[in-house]
């Protein structure tokens, strides 16, 4: 995990009515009145949405304490610390179930989000789903990059310097099913905009809704 006195606080301005937003699809799925979990928060955008225009309760664990400090207020809790830290996985449970458990451009920030993914399925209400989001290293940038030799990090999006895994559409899904889910929506980012097609390739962001199936999720697929 990125050592918490020098990374950065991530988010952003929620734009409800734009639909090529991670923020903005991963909340249209969130039902009114739901009881969130939200892990890496960042300054608190989406909670803060969901909290005062769909009147949810909202739990939040960020591992920045100047990030959880900026978000405290918009959330009914926030938890300070890594969401796998066994420690704050008991505090986080002890607000279960959850009608949501997201991750918004988090899970490739973890040392092992197979496990991750494994441990919220208990934490889920018996309606419940994962929702997710996750840069598509298969982008068309990366691609390009990637035929001159070149694999440079940046400060932000997909080369974040903090990223610890890398996802493609067909390893996200692979991830799902491996952890006890199927995916049962799905919506992709496009990078640029008006490039709406052929996912896999012009998809900036992976977008995902799991559903946690009833058997016990199989270790393979995990590196």
């Amino acid at each position: 995990m990125t050592n918490s006195s020098t990374a950065r606080i991530y988010g952003g301005e929620f734009a409800p009515h734009n639909r090529n937003n991670p923020r903005t699809i991963i909340a249209g799925w969130v039902n009114p009145g739901s009881r969130v979990l939200e892990v890496g928060p960042g300054n608190g955008v989406i909670g803060a949405h969901l909290r005062s225009a769909r009147q949810c309760h909202v739990v939040g664990v960020e591992f920045v304490p100047e990030a959880a400090a900026v978000a405290a207020s918009s959330f009914d809790a926030m938890i300070v610390g890594s969401i796998e830290d066994p420690a704050i996985l008991q505090r986080a449970a002890a607000s279960a179930p959850y009608d949501a458990i997201i991750f918004a451009d988090v899970l490739e920030h973890l040392v092992d989000p197979w496990q991750v993914l494994r441990q919220m399925r208990p934490l889920l209400a018996g309606n419940g789903h994962v929702l997710l989001s996750a840069p598509n290293i298969a982008h068309w940038s990366a691609r390009f990059n990637l035929l001159f030799g070149r694999f440079d990090y940046t400060d932000g999006y997909l080369m974040d310097r903090t990223h610890l895994r890398w996802f493609t559409w067909r390893s996200a899904r692979a991830m799902a099913t491996t952890c006890g889910y199927t995916v049962s929506d799905a919506a992709t980012v496009f990078k640029p905009r008006f490039a709406r097609f052929w996912r896999t390739f012009n998809g900036f962001q992976i977008v995902l809704r799991l559903t946690p199936v009833n058997t016990a999720a199989s270790s393979s697929g995990q590196p």
